[in-house]
């Protein structure tokens, strides 16, 4: 648990601040560090626990250039370069990298590799703290970090910034007071928090890597997708006008929609929309209206709901809103605004997901892409090219809205240079084969989930795990299973195994198409828990007269600080000294998960006005910068997922170390591009190492699916 990486005498902290002609958040790191205006004004860093220095050109305002830094700094980048005992760090890291590498210039001005530089945000994130400088220092009672820095980036850094150190030497004097502050904050917290073990910095590394490595996009198709997607904005409300006879006129118009959907809709559809149901006296009197909502998760209810009871004026209406409403097409303008010379770069963030690990997604969100994909994709994309308009592209394959066609087809905006190929490679069903397989070997109903998935990888064939989930729910033989019914088991299986009921498996019905009244949900919910008891016992149970499973020992470990508690391949320990009390989770590969200020709470139960309803105890810790619930759902989904992580982790570490270069991932995938005189061979490379495992995979059956693509793509007709 207190593992050291790196002697905090050999990092070097450094920060810049800088300018450029565009903006950042909306550009990214790399287009903003590469614009032809950009430049490093202030530079300030320390040495191990060294004073703090700052640099500014001779002309303070003016660049800063690589003969303008000191000696000292200059002479550690070279021990840097020639030891891994020596590195830099920066918080947020891949920005001050994008800016050494690309405005630092100079006839000898080296490059910041990845490899050189660490990031005390992971560090942060990883012990449960907020993702920003401030937040992380206030929350770990570090140094804080300088406040009003924001109103000096605006009078000095922005594009239409107009000031300069000459015209505002006091606003510069703080300026410069600000920026040596971030120093004193980011190395602060750095030593508040526990170091993370090089094997995870190497991970970083790996992921830092593929942020560097970018992947080509088509510049083309993003352009002409981009101004499709407004055109069909503006059709989507024009079409809503026509539908409900002017009663809404735009996407935006919410509640008009819910009001003509409720006088439309037959009693299942508006207990669809019911948030509140409407209170009478024992007069009849009513005392509380009904409240109806129409939020994302309850339009994706509804879509299945109204195409299998024949509403199609009203599908349509949803449909309109779900994908009007929905700012995936918008990553057409993002990818123009980040692009640089035809590719993205740093669209991921390492361990951006603090409770399990995972990388989460910036700029495109590519993370967040749909899973579907368009029938015809590849004459959308020939359409879309050809320069087809509006009503062409609305006619194409079917009467999917334009705007869901047009987000189906972010995926193939991203393609492999010249005659390259993508060689991506998917995990089969990660986080099935890991749930049962955390268990431990002791638990025969989770080895014989296991044997499931062995069975299938040898020969697939035999029924599968969806098909007999199926079979157990509906209480029929396996050979029995209709299609229908194995995407009952489907859904059931991606929707219960973290301890989810009714709700959960209802929404991810909807993911499928799949409407489920609630008494249906309710029996599956229940057949499925009887058929699982392995899993019923992994989320587990704490009270007086008995403890197990995940729940139970994370309730032992805040009983027993510093005691560790065992739940098969996972243990739990409390230390009530660490950030106010954190529980840690080790998973099997030695990675810790954190629970920072975790405690019992009573919470106010409110009800739809806010009112006090009742008040409950729960159990929960900080979530970045708010409280949260948990319970044993979340402990499940975490180690999971986590876990699930870990072994994307590896693979990207190994793949580093290979000439088969990443260009993205999602949780459960990767994709490489080579040139097209090495697919075969790079199959089977991409291949081998995604199914290699890891010392402490031991008995987990891993398999993946590999395909060849010149784009990034889904569909199944390529």
């Amino acid at each position: 648990m207190s593992a050291r990486t790196f002697n905090t005498h050999n990092i070097c902290w450094f920060d810049f601040e800088t300018r450029s002609g565009v903006d950042l958040q909306d550009a990214g790191a790399m287009r903003y560090a590469c614009d032809r205006d950009a430049a490093a004004i202030i530079l300030t860093y320390a040495i191990g626990h060294g004073p703090v220095q700052i640099v500014t050109a001779p002309v303070p305002g003016q660049l800063l250039s690589w003969h303008l830094l000191p000696l000292d700094i200059a002479q550690f980048y070279y021990r840097a370069e020639a030891s891994r005992d020596y590195v830099f760090a920066a918080f947020n890291a891949g920005f001050d990298r994008a800016i050494w590498n690309n405005t630092l210039r100079g006839p000898h001005a080296p490059q910041l590799f990845h490899d050189m530089v660490i990031d005390p945000s992971v560090q942060a994130t990883a012990a449960g703290l907020p993702p920003d400088l401030a937040g992380a220092c206030k929350a770990s009672g570090s140094t804080a970090k300088v406040e009003n820095g924001s109103e000096y980036i605006k009078l000095f850094c922005m594009p239409d910034s107009a000031a300069t150190p000459q015209s505002h030497p006091w606003e510069w004097k703080l300026f410069c007071q600000y920026a040596i502050g971030d120093i004193d904050a980011m190395r602060s917290l750095f030593l508040r928090t526990r170091q993370l073990p090089i094997q995870e910095w190497q991970e970083y590394w790996a992921m830092e890597a593929i942020n560097d490595r970018g992947i080509g996009v088509d510049v083309k198709f993003a352009r002409k997708a981009d101004r499709l997607a407004r055109t069909a904005k503006t059709r989507g409300s024009l079409e809503l006008r026509e539908l409900t006879d002017g009663q809404v006129t735009t996407v935006g118009q919410v509640k008009n929609l819910t009001n003509w959907l409720r006088h439309r809709l037959p009693p299942e559809g508006i207990e669809l929309l019911t948030k509140r149901e409407e209170e009478e006296d024992e007069d009849g009197e009513i005392i509380r209206p009904a409240k109806y909502s129409l939020t994302r998760s309850r339009i994706e209810k509804l879509i299945p709901y109204c195409r299998s009871t024949g509403h199609p004026s009203e599908l349509r209406a949803l449909e309109i809103r779900l994908y009007g409403g929905s700012t995936t097409p918008a990553k057409y303008a993002k990818i123009l605004a980040q692009e640089v010379d035809g590719a993205i770069y740093g669209q991921y963030v390492f361990n951006g997901a603090p409770q399990t690990g995972r990388a989460s997604s910036r700029g495109v969100q590519i993370q967040n892409l749909a899973r579907a994909f368009l029938p015809y994709e590849h004459d959308a994309i020939e359409a879309i090219l050809a320069g087809a308009d509006y009503d062409e592209l609305a006619r194409l394959g079917d009467d999917t809205p334009v705007l869901r066609k047009l987000a189906l087809l972010i995926r193939p905006a991203f393609v492999a240079a010249g005659t390259n190929q993508f060689v991506v490679s998917d995990f089969s069903q990660i986080e099935a084969r890991v749930l049962p397989w955390l268990c431990g070997p002791q638990s025969e109903g989770a080895l014989r989930r296991l044997q499931i998935f062995r069975d299938v990888d040898a020969n697939p064939k035999v029924p599968d795990l969806y098909t007999r989930t199926a079979a157990d729910i509906s209480a029929v033989a396996v050979a029995e299973v209709t299609k229908m019914l194995r995407q009952r088991g489907k859904v059931a299986e991606l929707a219960l195994g973290f301890g989810g009921g009714t709700g959960a498996l209802a929404a991810m019905g909807a993911n499928y198409g799949l409407y489920l009244p609630h008494p249906e949900a309710l029996e599956l919910v229940q057949a499925w828990r009887q058929a699982n008891p392995w899993c019923v016992r992994f989320w587990g149970r704490h009270d007086a007269d008995t403890s197990y499973g995940l729940w139970g020992a994370a309730n032992r470990a805040l009983e027993q600080p510093g005691v560790t508690q065992k739940i098969g391949r996972l243990t739990y320990v409390y230390m009530p000294q660490i950030l106010d009390g954190t529980l840690y989770c080790q998973l099997p590969s030695g990675r810790c998960i954190a629970y920072r200020g975790i405690r019992y709470e009573k919470v106010k139960e409110l009800d739809e006005d806010d009112n006090v309803v009742d008040i409950s105890t729960q159990l929960r810790f900080w979530k970045g910068h708010n409280r949260a619930k948990i319970w044993h759902g979340t402990l499940c989904e975490n180690v999971v997922q986590a876990t699930a992580a870990d072994i994307l982790r590896g693979t990207l570490a190994r793949l580093d170390k290979t000439d088969l270069p990443v260009r993205l991932h999602s949780h459960d995938e990767v994709l490489v591009e080579v040139d097209e005189d090495r697919v075969e061979s790079a199959v089977d490379m991409l291949r081998g190492i995604m199914r290699e495992g890891f010392p402490w995979t031991d008995g987990l059956p891993l398999m993946s699916e590999e395909t060849v693509q010149p784009y990034y793509s889904k569909w199944e007709g390529k």
